[in-house]
């Protein structure tokens, strides 16, 4: 009887594996029989084969990279104070995992942002930009340049509560232009291309990725809320701390729709994916009093 070898197992390493994002690549890596190996800052229960906490320190972390069929680095900033955060947090992480890859054809999964630029003024867009060149200079890369991501009810994202009508009543406040447009992602569908191309689907290159819909702001506040809402414009500094002003800020600075309208559906289609409608995840549970 000829014995077949079984074939090997595959490693993924997920870096910034606390998010929202990355807790369900993981799930969706075990359920396709892949060993994972989560990094983190601060040590937490995750569905991973190995947990490797203060990565960023933490000689084991280049190890497990070194390793891997493929890594998905996933660590980002909001709101910061200051650019050092963006950089430590953004920056210095993708330089990291490419200098733990090295000249290895390792699959190398991005996550950036449609309006990222190493000369913007605005630090999150920026720290995105100087990442992506970071990543880029890898032979096996695969960035995807995304608009913001929702995730429906019962826990919608920041960009998704931004949306919702604070009362019975009450107007949907929208900092900045309310004509400006995007065609938000699914959470799903992110995690599910993040697998797809950790995975070997695709080809390395840098991609523009959005949902199937474009609306405006105010179009989408509409559809978050299932109906017609009163909408009020406001800006930045009508925020009573300069903290939220920052959040809010970077929020914003992620509200971009591809380029070409045809780009999501050709990227979507070349990793395999078949992208959420926004019908799915919408209108949002009203918010409690």
């Amino acid at each position: 009887m000829k014995l077949i070898a079984p074939s090997r197992l595959r490693r993924v390493v997920v870096a910034g594996a606390n998010s929202a994002t990355a807790r369900l690549l993981l799930l969706l890596l075990r359920d396709s029989g892949v060993h994972a190996t989560a990094l983190v800052r601060q040590a937490a229960p995750l569905v991973a084969d190995d947990i490797i906490s203060d990565w960023t320190t933490n000689a084991r972390s280049a190890e497990a990279i070194a390793a891997a069929d493929a890594v998905v680095l996933l660590t980002g900033v909001c709101g910061a104070s200051h650019w050092e955060h963006y950089q430590q947090g953004m920056v210095d992480t993708a330089r990291q995992v490419a200098q733990a890859v090295g000249e290895r054809a390792t699959r190398v999964v991005y996550f950036s942002s449609l309006a990222a630029d190493a000369a913007s003024e605005n630090w999150y867009l920026r720290a995105k930009g100087l990442a992506e060149a970071a990543l880029q200079a890898l032979p096996g890369s695969v960035i995807f340049r995304l608009g913001p991501v929702v995730r429906g009810s019962p826990q919608p994202l920041p960009f998704e509560q931004a949306l919702l009508q604070p009362g019975p009543a009450a107007p949907v406040i929208l900092y900045g232009d309310q004509e400006r447009s995007c065609g938000p992602i699914n959470l799903g569908d992110v995690a599910t291309i993040a697998e797809a191309a950790a995975l070997g689907a695709g080809t390395p290159g840098l991609y523009e990725l959005g949902g199937p819909e474009e609306h405006s702001l105010a179009q989408l506040a509409r559809l978050a809320n299932g109906g017609d809402v009163p909408l009020q414009r406001a800006s930045l500094q009508a925020l009573p701390c300069e903290a939220l002003q920052r959040a809010v800020g970077d929020l914003l600075a992620r509200i971009a729709a591809p380029r070409d309208a045809r780009a999501s559906l050709e990227t979507a289609a070349h990793f395999g994916l078949r992208l959420t409608p926004l019908s799915l995840a919408w209108p949002l549970d009203a918010v409690e009093a």
